[in-house]
């Protein structure tokens, strides 16, 4: 656990700058996950929650996934996604992994509503990220008497960082596709001691995202869970097999929702 630095709120949330990097850095490198405290108020939830609303109606009850920067630049969350110093903090957790500086300070930033029968399709979906940083706020959490909140479930730090976009790529293909049965065993998660996260909105719960391998747990068809993801720092930016691998993971999100 992470102890937030004291000082003046932005927009409503607790500031966060790169100081408090080495110590998330060391949590992430132990335990598989650091966490910021308390970052996004009630108030900036509230908003948020309704926004989510809007969308579950916007896509008929169903799942949604909005992803890049169109979604959040005008919403309440954008003072987070632009703020100089949580900035710092990406780009020197970045540069303390990689021993490099980011390709750019761009954050690709995805918002996931999982609810009715679709949302299942979803759950334990076992994957890498293709940044070295992510940073997961949970908006709304399931949490009534007997309803499965939908835990982070992962395996921490399974691998290091690849550097070269087609090795990245046949290990997704292999470790999501071909053997993405294996990891939702319950035998498999005991023997690789695979970490559950409980997680709370307003929090910030940063990982490896291209080290660990990670899902969600599956919540009620009547549920709703929904989380805010910041990806940083994509090593293969601009690469031409990226953005094959681009192309067909929207083809399979579609095929998906079509299903």
């Amino acid at each position: 656990m992470i102890a937030l630095n004291d000082g003046v709120p932005l927009d409503g949330f607790l500031p966060v700058n790169a100081e408090s990097a080495q110590a998330l850095a060391e949590s992430m490198d132990n335990s598989g996950v650091g966490i910021l405290h308390d970052i996004v108020p009630d108030a900036i939830l509230t908003q948020m929650r309704s926004f989510v609303a809007h969308q579950i109606e916007q896509h008929s009850g169903q799942y949604f996934g909005l992803e890049g920067e169109a979604w959040i630049v005008d919403t309440c969350l954008n003072p987070l996604f632009e703020d100089a110093g949580f900035h710092a903090l990406l780009r020197c957790l970045y540069e303390r992994k990689m021993r490099a500086s980011p390709p750019s300070d761009r954050i690709f930033p995805v918002l996931r509503g999982l609810t009715g029968t679709h949302g299942l399709r979803h759950a334990l979906n076992f994957h890498y990220d293709s940044y070295v940083v992510t940073v997961l706020l949970p908006v709304l959490i399931p949490n009534g008497p007997d309803e499965p909140p939908g835990h982070l479930v992962m395996f921490p730090n399974l691998r290091e960082a690849r550097r070269f976009a087609v090795v990245n790529i046949l290990e997704k293909l292999l470790v999501e596709r071909l053997l993405k049965r294996t990891w939702r065993s319950p035998r498999v998660q005991q023997w690789l001691s695979a970490k559950i996260v409980p997680l709370t909105p307003g929090n910030l719960y940063f990982f490896w995202g291209m080290r660990s391998l990670h899902a969600n747990q599956a919540c009620l068809p009547s549920s709703v869970r929904c989380t805010a993801l910041l990806h940083f720092g994509d090593p293969h930016e601009g690469n031409v097999f990226k953005g094959i691998s681009q192309r067909l993971h929207v083809k399979r999100l579609r095929r998906m929702a079509r299903d």
